[in-house]
């Protein structure tokens, strides 16, 4: 029922219908306004309002200042009160959030229309499917268009774990069929042998162990709405029949003969791209068709990162409610890097590390480094896809990526060392690296003999590694200056563009820019 933290607003200049309008929601606080004309409207609006109610009695004046001034606020639903007229229906056209109900009214039905505009409000704002982001908000806006139409078949795509049955699910709750059965099936979860079976029913006896009849989920459903989710993994035999209920509106059970009509709305989903299926052969062209009358394309994570603060603290506040937690948030490192994520399992996969942060964070704010471990982040993958990242951010996630970098190389360098280094006692002090520099052979106590010369048993030095007795030794530069001095000059030669640097030096531009501070070089 209505909420009495609700804020209602009645525009009018009728006593009675005020009267009336009050004492059907007596105890919701309630505004109205003795409309002389529609532009008192705007303030009130800007206020924040969770409705507006209209009396379509208006002056065509006040009445067409009053919806202009929503056009501002298409957010806010409204109720009209009476017969609509031609301003009503043209300047409202399109709104999920309209609704309208006869004069005089009953109490009770007047409190049900105000209830289901509230919940369609709540629903565009986000209560569900969780997201500001304008991809969300188109989204909800198309689910509220679609639902309360006739329409029988929509096509949901969108990569796993984006959401596709919570919008199955609203699709339902905001049509005509509300009050009727949702039945979902998963139709990649259920073997091809009894696919069919829970979709169409069977006769008793139509197979051994079929002792009783069985109505399936057509059936089952029937006057509501059925949502049939992996629909690409159906088996073509499956896709025909299928396509004979879209058609027909009947269903025949296995085993039977007799047709039997159903009232469905279908709602179908799938991961995969349902045209590169067709072309596949894998999905029939004709069911492809007839299921995308509507189709929605639900939006993975990577697309509305924005979003992701919102989805936190949403999951945070449902996982943690009655129950103990340490987490109390994230730095704005370890959003940035949650931001950054490409989540190849979407929200299904932000949920899950929520959910176990929220019981097993290793500290109240959770940092960077707690994240990593739980992210599928390969080493070896290629800078960011471009988003709507600032500079900062993008710098922040090439470091944060780059710690994987580190870690492997400093394990893959340890053990090559404990491999490679010869057995010494540990008193050993460790050998300078030398190199030799040629002296005439007339100043050479020893001869030194070329690569070429024959071997010599009684000399123990091989011919080709001979060492001059009085030969200079120096160090030579170390590694870490080779390496240091390759970047330098590769900088240089690029103008200090690092991407074009990194692709000079052959490795990525994260390691390019851990070196850049190893090295101290900006």
């Amino acid at each position: 029922m209505v909420s009495t933290q609700r804020h209602i607003l009645l525009l009018t200049q009728q006593a009675e219908l005020e009267t009336e309008f009050k004492s059907a929601i007596h105890d919701v606080r309630l505004r109205v306004l003795n409309a002389a004309n529609g532009d008192a409207l705007g303030p009130l609006l800007r206020r924040g309002m969770d409705l507006v109610a209209f009396d379509m009695e208006l002056p065509p004046a006040v009445l067409a200042e009053g919806v202009a001034a929503l056009d501002q606020h298409r957010d806010v639903p409204v109720l009209g009160l009476g017969n609509a007229n031609e301003n009503w229906d043209r300047l409202l056209w399109g709104s999920p959030l309209k609704d309208q109900i006869a004069v005089p009214f009953e109490a009770k039905a007047l409190r049900q229309h105000l209830d289901q505009l509230l919940e369609r409000g709540d629903f565009l704002h986000g209560a569900e499917l969780v997201g500001q982001s304008p991809l969300m908000r188109q989204l909800r806006e198309r689910i509220l268009i679609v639902a309360p139409t006739p329409v029988s078949s929509i096509l949901l795509t969108g990569e796993s774990g984006t959401g596709k049955d919570l919008v199955a699910e609203a699709l339902h709750r905001y049509s005509t069929r509300r009050e009727h059965p949702f039945r979902p099936l998963n139709c990649g979860a259920i073997p091809e042998n009894l696919l069919e079976n829970e979709l169409f029913g069977h006769e008793k006896g139509a197979f051994t162990d079929a002792r009783a009849q069985y109505r399936g989920i057509f059936e089952q459903a029937d006057g509501g709405t059925v949502f049939l989710d992996e629909i690409g993994e159906m088996s073509l035999a499956a896709q025909v029949r299928l396509l004979r209920v879209l058609e027909q509106r009947e269903v025949a059970r296995i085993g039977g003969t007799a047709p039997i009509s159903v009232d469905i709305r279908v709602i179908a989903a799938t991961n995969r791209d349902p045209q590169k299926a067709v072309d596949q052969r894998e999905f029939r062209l004709d069911l492809y068709h007839r299921l995308k009358v509507v189709e929605l394309d639900i939006p993975p994570l990577r697309r509305r990162a924005e979003d992701i603060p919102l989805l936190i603290e949403h999951f945070t506040s449902e996982l943690a409610q009655g129950n103990k937690s340490r987490l109390e948030g994230f730095s704005a490192a370890a959003i940035d890097l949650l931001q950054s994520y490409a989540w190849p399992g979407n929200v299904r996969e932000l949920r899950n590390l929520i959910e176990h942060l929220v019981f097993l964070a290793p500290r109240a704010l959770v940092e960077p480094e707690d994240l990593l471990p739980h992210l599928d982040i390969q080493p070896t993958r290629h800078l960011p896809v471009p988003t709507n990242k600032t500079p900062d951010q993008s710098e922040r996630e090439l470091i944060y990526f780059a710690l994987l970098d580190l870690k492997r190389e400093v394990a893959e360098l340890r053990a090559t060392v404990e491999r490679s280094a010869p057995m010494m006692p540990s008193s050993t002090p460790p050998v300078a690296p030398a190199v030799v520099q040629p002296v005439a052979p007339e100043e050479s106590s020893q001869p030194i003999y070329p690569e070429d010369a024959p071997y010599n048993p009684a000399d123990p030095r091989p011919a080709a590694i001979r060492i001059p007795d009085n030969a200079a030794i120096e160090p030579l530069p170390t590694l870490r200056d080779r390496e240091r001095e390759a970047i330098e000059q590769a900088l240089d030669r690029v103008g200090g563009n690092r991407r074009k640097a990194a692709a000079i030096l052959g490795i990525s531009a994260r390691t390019l820019y851990r070196k850049l501070k190893e090295y101290d070089l900006g």
